[in-house]
C-alpha cells in the first residue's frame, strides 16, 4: 500500500462486524480519506451512466437469459450496470482523494448478484461475464478489508440495533446457518478476485477480539 499514495479500499463482512463504525472513524481521522458510494439509478444525473453501461451488457445477458423464466431483477440489472462501469468513475475519482473507502462496494455486488441473482448467472455460460468483471474489479481495488466477528456476537448486535436484517429475528440455529453461508459466498469472491491479482492486499480483523479504533489504527497505519 505504501507505493500506491491514491488507493481504493473496500470493507466488507457479515452484519454487526462493525463495517460502518469502522469507516466512520477512519474518515474522522484523517481529511484525505473519503467514503465512495456507486452510482444511484434514481439520480438523473447518472442515467447516461446506467443508459451505457445497460447498453453494454443487453446483448450477453440477452443470451444467457434466453431459456430461463427468471429475468433479472431492475436493481440485479442496475448492479451489474455498476460493476460494468463503476471502476472507471472511481479511477477519475482518485484524481482529487488520495484514499476511497467502499462499505458496499464491487465485492458486496459481485457476491450478491452472482449468489442471489438468476439460476443462469451462474451456469457456465455466465464465466466469461464473470472472469471480466473479477478482471476489472482485481486491478481497481487495492485492499479488501475482511471484519468478521463470533457468531454469537454478530447475532446480538444484529438483534439490539434498529437497523432491520434478514435473520433479525430468527432463531439461533438460522441465523448461524446464514452466517456460515454469509462467509463462504464472500470468500468465493475474494478468491476469484486474488487470482486475477496476486498483488490484492486482504487484511482479516476480528471485531470481537479488537476496537473499531485499534483496527482503524492498524489501518491508517498501513494507508501511510
Amino acid at each position: 500500500m505504501n507505493n500506491n499514495p491514491a488507493s481504493i479500499v473496500e470493507i466488507v463482512g457479515p452484519a454487526g462486524a462493525g463495517k460502518t463504525t469502522l469507516c466512520r472513524a477512519l474518515c474522522h481521522a484523517r481529511k484525505s480519506i473519503h467514503m465512495g458510494n456507486f452510482p444511484d439509478v434514481r439520480k438523473i444525473t447518472y442515467a447516461p451512466f446506467f443508459f451505457w453501461n445497460g447498453l453494454q451488457l443487453s446483448p450477453t445477458l440477452l443470451h444467457l437469459s434466453r431459456h430461463n423464466d427468471r429475468k433479472l431483477t431492475r436493481r440485479e440489472f442496475a448492479w451489474l450496470s455498476i460493476l460494468n462501469g463503476w471502476s472507471g468513475v472511481l479511477q477519475r475519482e482518485l484524481k482529487k482523494n488520495k484514499i476511497i473507502l467502499l462499505d458496499q462496494g464491487p465485492v458486496y455486488l459481485l457476491t450478491e448478484t452472482k449468489e442471489l441473482g438468476p439460476e443462469y448467472l451462474r451456469a457456465s455460460q455466465a464465466k466469461k461475464l464473470w472472469q471480466t468483471l473479477y478482471s476489472r474489479w482485481a486491478e481497481t481495488l487495492d485492499m479488501i478489508v475482511w471484519l468478521d466477528a463470533a457468531d454469537t456476537d454478530l447475532m446480538k448486535r444484529i438483534r439490539s440495533r434498529d437497523k432491520e436484517h434478514i435473520v433479525k429475528n430468527e432463531s439461533n440455529e438460522t441465523t448461524f446457518k446464514f452466517l456460515a453461508r454469509y462467509r463462504e459466498a464472500y470468500e468465493r469472491t475474494i478468491y476469484n478476485l486474488e487470482i486475477n491479482h496476486i498483488g490484492l492486499k486482504i487484511l482479516r480483523f476480528d471485531t470481537s477480539q479488537e476496537s473499531p479504533q485499534e483496527i482503524a489504527d492498524q489501518l491508517l497505519f498501513e494507508f501511510q
